[in-house]
This record gives structure tokens, C-alpha cells and sequence, in this order.
């Protein structure tokens, strides 16, 4: 009996297909992911450009939980790599690794995920990672083994396959023991096989089934990625994979329990007398909000078309006052998601002190962010701004849930967060579905308080003339506020030792840039106008820089500009020689803290630890 039903129960928002790997891994070979390459005319090309899936029949990618993937159905859907050994370059000679993120509809008694394998009575040759009624399986022949006609050896995993969730499967062979690994973990292994592996002449290199010369055995399930190296992975590389998904392995279908949030509620775009409030569900959902200054809550508003990401946005409100709300989302069964009520505080007038946080580059690193998060919140900010790359890889879903909401959802549920998209977005759609943001949303004003703040995106184009440098003159130009802070993702002024010139080995192709050229082009808009701090991060550190104007230190007019990019990201160092503009830099990770009064600015920054580490104060004269 087939169990389809549990995964289309699953299938919720069809997904923008993006590249969004990383394909330069050692010995990477091919390497297939849903949400990546679109399929066009029933063919997929993958990631390194080394080969082209012919799809057979119309599979769907689609958001299964947290994660995207390519539904196969178990009857006539799967995908052909290659047709016969010689045409398939990419098959690995001797030592190999196959990995495959794969969640499973149903079992069969000898079914496949991937590989190139013929077993037709005692003709036994190639190799397949697959599954059996029970667990999954590795499958391998050498010229080592062969009695003729080649012998498949199997190992056969203890680890139970458990239907509606994500498992991480590798099999490795280094040319003496075949491995398998399931969820991070060894699994199973044999030592019967030793040398090259023994292909058939005839075959074919399939995905998403068992696939030989003469017979097909779809599989029916989801496919997030499947990768083939021309190496044997490291126990620690695979689990460490498994570790950084951990949130994937972790999740269960809805079919397997409770109606439940897959990101809690978070608050985005604030104002004085207004905030928007999102959630996201595993299957689409009206979603509730009941809010007011008081318990019990009197006020509510309801979305009015179901969805699994759902947006509310609160108005009417009063200035600098704090609300308790509850979500509650309701799928079309009446299964019910409810949060705990909270509460939220609309942003200040210009007459109240105020304070806002400072976070760059939380990437991939969860436990991290969540320490960054939780110290922010401990000094309770009115809002939060983010300095980009707010994850690893923007087209990979799963992170934007398990790397980013789900640790800051504290803080989240309680602060705004304003962010600006950086490199590692990739401009994914995920960027915009997650953050509610004012259009043209890659670039955006707002205020808080006696201050202004202008949210660049320094992956477009800077320099004058064109449609960034235009809107932020003319917002410079109409703003009255006390303060004017600017945010973006790269740089005006950086000394990282490697990034904008090699100040380690001095290269003569690496010009010494000491900072991003394209965002630096914004510098003389900073000046003209009155700029206060320029905030920013990509550089996986902190630096803060003297006033500067026209390329000098002036204390009194110049544009002071803070890097904070130390949210998660793997760390980053300076040049061994101090720059000229530089008043002080800090490896670590670490988060900045802003309190604002009138004319007074006191910021600080601390480490993941809590600890500080560089502060400032400053006064603004009348003049400016």
C-alpha cells in the first residue's frame, strides 16, 4: 500500500528554483538540489556543471516542513543521469562517496536512491544506495571481489527508516570498506570488497530509483540533495553535515504529530502607531492576532486567505507603548497553533530615550546567534538591526528556520528586526517572503526616535547615477531627523587582512582597497547630507573606524563607521598593520548596543560573553 498521501499532505508553496550550493568541496563530482537549477524541457542540470538529469515524467518541487525537495511518486517519476558507463564521466573510478538528504513515502524490499548498478541474477556490478522494507542499504561491486561477473556486496543499516521525516544517508567506499551513515551516525560497513569499482557495460545512472538495464523501481518520497564525490568522506565530515542540520533531522511531519508552529511568531516592521506580526505553519493556516495594552486581550485581527508563512499587521496604535499579544493559527482541518502571549512595544517619538542592537553575519552558526540574541534582548532594545548575511545560503530554507528564527525567536518575538539583504542571501526569495519590509524593500528608510535610519543594498549598484545612490540622495536630502545612521552590508572602510587586498602575502594582482569600492561610492551622499554612523558587516569581525571626511580624520564633521559582522559567521582578523582610519578592531564574536537622547549617543559593544569591550559617547553640537 502506498502511503502518498503523508507526503501530499506536505505540499504547500511551489519554491523559486536558484542555484544554491556550494560546489567547489573537494572531489565533488555532481551534485543535485531541489530549489536549485529549474528543470526545463525534462532536463536538470546540476550544481557543477558536470552532467544533465533527463526527468522522467513531471515531479514536483515543492516545500516539504523546512526544507525544499522533488516529490517523486513511486510510479513513473525519477531521473536518468547517464544511459551507459561510457557516457558518464562522473562516475567515480575507485573511491566514492554518495550523500542523499531523502525522506521516504514509503518502503520497498530492494529499492534505490541512487547509482549505477545491474544485478541480473549472478551478473552483479556497479553500485546503489537504497533501502529495503526496513533501513537503508549500500551497495558495491569491486574488480577485487569478482568471481566473472561481478558480486554485489550490501550493508544493510540498523537505523529505522521512519516515514514523513528527513534522513541524511552517505555510503563511502576507499577502495577496502564500504561504509554507510544514516543521521551523521556509522551505520553499517563491510571489508568484502577491495580496488576499482566493476561497472556494467549497459546501464543507467538514476536518481530517485532503482534503475538498471532492464528493470525500474521508482521511489516515492522526497529528495532534498544527492551528491557523489570521487573521494571516501570522513566520519567527522559527514557528521558534522548532519550537525549543522540538526533542526532537519529533528523535524516530524504534522501527519506524525500536532498541528504546531514551524517559526513562532516574530515581530517585523515597526512604527510608532504600528507593527506587523508573522508566523510561519507546516500546512496553510489563518492566522489571529489578539493584542492590547491590558490582559484580558479585547482586540483582535485575523489574515484572510490561508497560508504556511502568515503576515498581520497591527495598526492604530499608540506611540512608545507596550502591548501583550497571542497568535493563533488555524488550518483547514480546525487544527490549532497558539502561542503564549507576549508583548511587544511600538517604537518612541522624538522626545524619549531610546536604544537599538547591532548584529552582522549570524550565517550558520545557531548556537551563536541564539547567545548574540539572547545578550541583545538582556539590555532590552526597542528594535534590532541586522547587517546582512543573515544566513549561509539564502536559497537553502532550512536555515532561514533552524539557523536564524528559531534561535533569535526570542528576541524576535519581543524586538523588531530591521535587516539589509547581504551576499549569502543571493537575493533569494526567501530574503523577502521572511521580512516584511517597505518597497522597494532591497532599500528602505524609517524612523525611530530622533533618528533616521537608510537600509542599503551594497551587493547593487552604488555609484552615482544609479537607482540606489538616487533614492538615498533624495532621503538624505528630506530628512530632518537629529540622527542619520545607514546600514549595509559591505564596508566603506575595513581592515581585514584579506579581504580588500592580501595584507598578508601582498599579491600585486590584489590592490590594497581597505574597503569596498562599490559601497564606498555612497561615502561623499554621507558627508553632503550629515551621516552619523555607517554601520556594516561581511567582514567577520569588529571594527570601528575615527571620523572621516574626505578621506581624513576630521573629529568634528566626519562619518564614523562600525563593522559588526561577528553574529555567527566563521571569524576574521586584521591586517598586521594598523590602518590609518582604524580607532579600534576586535576578533570575536561579539554584538553592538546603541542608546540614544536627544543629542547623545552612547554605544557599546560586548562579546558572546557578555563582556565589553569598546564604547563611545558623543554629544552633537547644535550645528549638526
Amino acid at each position: 500500500m502506498h502511503r502518498l498521501p503523508i507526503l501530499l499532505c506536505l505540499l504547500l508553496t511551489p519554491l523559486a528554483l536558484r542555484a544554491h550550493q556550494n560546489t567547489s568541496e573537494d572531489g565533488l563530482l555532481t551534485h543535485f538540489a531541489a530549489g536549485a537549477k529549474p528543470i526545463q524541457a525534462q532536463r536538470w542540470p546540476d550544481l557543477t556543471g558536470a552532467a544533465t538529469a533527463e526527468v522522467v515524467g513531471t515531479p514536483a518541487v515543492t516545500q516539504v516542513g523546512p526544507s525544499q525537495a522533488l516529490v517523486l511518486d513511486g510510479f513513473t517519476q525519477y531521473l536518468v543521469v547517464a544511459t551507459n558507463a561510457a557516457a558518464a564521466p562522473i562516475l567515480p573510478k575507485k573511491d566514492l562517496s554518495v550523500a542523499a538528504w531523502v525522506m521516504l513515502s514509503e518502503t520497498l524490499p530492494d529499492g534505490g536512491i541512487t547509482g549505477f548498478v545491474q544485478d541480473n541474477g549472478n551478473f552483479e556490478k556497479g553500485w546503489l544506495l537504497g533501502y529495503n522494507r526496513r533501513s537503508f542499504t549500500f551497495r558495491l561491486a569491486s574488480t577485487g571481489a569478482d568471481d566473472g561477473d561481478g558480486v554485489l556486496s550490501t550493508v544493510t543499516g540498523k537505523t529505522p527508516i521512519e516515514p514523513g521525516r528527513w534522513h541524511y544517508v552517505v555510503g563511502t567506499y576507499d577502495g577496502a570498506t564500504l561504509r554507510l551513515y544514516v543521521d551523521g551516525k556509522p551505520d553499517g560497513e563491510s571489508t568484502v570488497q577491495s580496488g576499482p569499482i566493476l561497472y556494467p557495460d549497459k546501464g543507467r545512472y538514476g536518481i530517485g530509483a532503482y534503475l538498471d538495464d532492464d528493470e525500474v523501481r521508482p521511489m516515492e518520497g522526497g529528495l532534498f540533495e544527492v551528491k557523489t564525490y570521487r573521494r571516501a568522506l570522513a566520519a567527522s565530515e559527514i557528521a558534522a553535515v548532519a550537525a549543522r542540520n540538526e533542526g532537519l533531522l529533528a523535524w516530524r511531519s504534522p501527519v506524525n504529530r500536532d498541528f504546531q508552529f514551524l517559526v513562532p511568531p516574530y515581530l517585523q516592521f515597526a512604527t510608532s502607531n504600528s507593527i506587523t506580526l508573522m508566523a510561519e505553519t507546516e500546512r496553510p493556516a489563518l492566522m489571529t492576532v489578539e493584542y492590547g495594552e491590558r490582559q484580558p486581550l479585547k482586540q483582535r485581527i485575523s489574515s484572510t486567505e490561508p497560508k504556511t508563512l502568515q503576515t498581520v499587521t497591527l495598526t492604530g496604535l499608540k506611540p512608545f507603548t507596550q502591548y501583550f499579544y497571542r497568535v493563533t493559527s488555524t488550518d483547514a482541518s480546525n487544527h490549532v497553533a497558539r502561542s503564549e502571549i507576549t508583548s511587544f512595544q511600538t517604537l518612541p517619538g522624538s522626545e524619549q530615550a531610546w536604544a537599538f542592537g547591532i548584529i552582522g553575519d549570524t550565517q550558520r552558526n545557531p548556537d551563536i546567534t541564539r547567545r548574540c540574541a539572547e545578550g541583545i534582548f538582556a539590555l532590552r532594545p526597542n528594535m534590532l538591526i541586522h547587517c546582512g548575511d543573515v544566513v549561509d545560503d539564502g536559497y537553502a530554507k532550512q536555515q532561514w528556520v533552524f539557523d536564524l528564527l528559531v534561535p533569535s525567536s526570542r528576541l524576535f518575538s519581543q524586538v523588531p528586526v530591521f535587516p539589509v539583504i547581504g551576499n549569502h542571501e543571493k537575493n533569494s526569495h526567501w530574503y523577502y517572503d521572511y521580512f516584511h519590509l517597505p518597497d522597494p524593500e532591497y532599500f528602505y528608510t524609517f524612523t525611530c526616535g530622533n533618528a533616521q535610519f537608510f537600509m542599503i543594498d551594497s551587493n547593487k549598484d552604488c555609484s552615482p547615477g544609479s537607482d540606489q545612490h538616487r533614492r538615498l540622495e533624495q532621503a538624505l536630502a528630506a530628512s530632518k531627523a537629529t540622527w542619520k545612521f545607514t546600514a549595509h552590508h559591505h564596508p566603506c572602510f575595513s581592515s581585514d587582512e584579506d579581504d580588500y587586498g592580501d595584507h598578508l602575502k601582498g599579491r600585486p594582482d590584489e590592490p590594497f582597497d581597505w574597503g569596498d569600492t562599490n559601497a564606498r561610492k555612497l561615502v561623499p551622499l554621507y558627508e553632503k547630507h550629515g551621516v552619523d554612523i555607517a554601520f556594516a558587516g561581511h567582514i567577520h569581525s569588529y571594527e570601528r573606524t575615527w571620523p572621516i571626511l574626505e578621506m581624513r580624520i576630521n573629529q568634528k564633521k566626519g562619518v564614523r563607521y562600525i563593522v559588526s559582522g561577528g553574529g555567527g559567521g566563521h571569524l576574521e582578523s586584521a591586517a598586521p598593520q594598523r590602518s590609518w582610519f582604524s580607532i579600534h578592531v576586535q576578533r570575536g564574536y561579539h554584538y553592538g548596543f546603541a542608546s540614544v537622547f536627544d543629542r547623545t549617543i552612547q554605544f557599546k559593544a560586548y562579546d558572546v560573553d557578555g563582556r565589553l569591550f569598546d564604547t563611545f559617547e558623543l554629544t552633537k553640537p547644535a550645528d549638526r
